[in-house]
């Protein structure tokens, strides 16, 4: 039979393995809460940055807001008065477009009754012919010393005729 001596000895034998298990447990979770204690030190950190970072986004988007509302008021009040241009410009030209017309047809009327009294005075009619000619000749001469936007221009002008 067994004696209570060598239970007694099966029990402390027992109770020492549990200790050793419990000490190997209480090592490693010691190692695990320093590290968890490092990663809150770093997320500490991460969370100040991050707080500032929101921070300074939140300022510079009420200054982008700003400067948005601005610039949005200053392309409506420039909206507004380019349309009252346009508004000017098209009556304005509507109006040459009735004038040219009319001196059109106060021209074609004036040349069919009397060719010589639409000429100026000492001007005979094959003078005329002669002096387009040269006119055109200078008009391409003319044209060669124009830049690009002035050629668009005297192009457009004509056009409107």
């Amino acid at each position: 039979m067994l004696d209570i001596s060598s239970i007694e000895l099966g029990f402390n034998i027992l109770v020492a393995i549990l200790l050793v298990a419990t000490i190997v447990y209480a090592v490693i979770l010691n190692k695990k809460l320093d590290a968890l204690r490092e990663a809150k030190a770093e997320m500490e950190g991460l969370i100040v940055s991050f707080a500032e970072t929101t921070a300074k986004a939140e300022k510079s988007l009420a200054e982008f807001k700003i400067h948005a509302s601005d610039t949005g008021s200053g392309l409506k009040e420039n909206t507004v008065k380019a349309d009252g241009i346009l508004s000017d410009l098209s009556y304005l030209v509507d109006r040459a477009e009735v004038v040219a017309d009319r001196l059109e047809e106060d021209l074609g009327l004036a040349r069919q009754k009397s060719p010589e009294t639409v000429l100026p005075k000492g001007v005979k009619s094959g003078d005329v012919k002669k002096d387009k000619a040269k006119l055109a000749h200078k008009d391409g001469e003319a044209k060669k010393d124009l830049s690009p936007a002035a050629e668009d221009l005297l192009k457009t002008l004509k056009g409107m005729r």
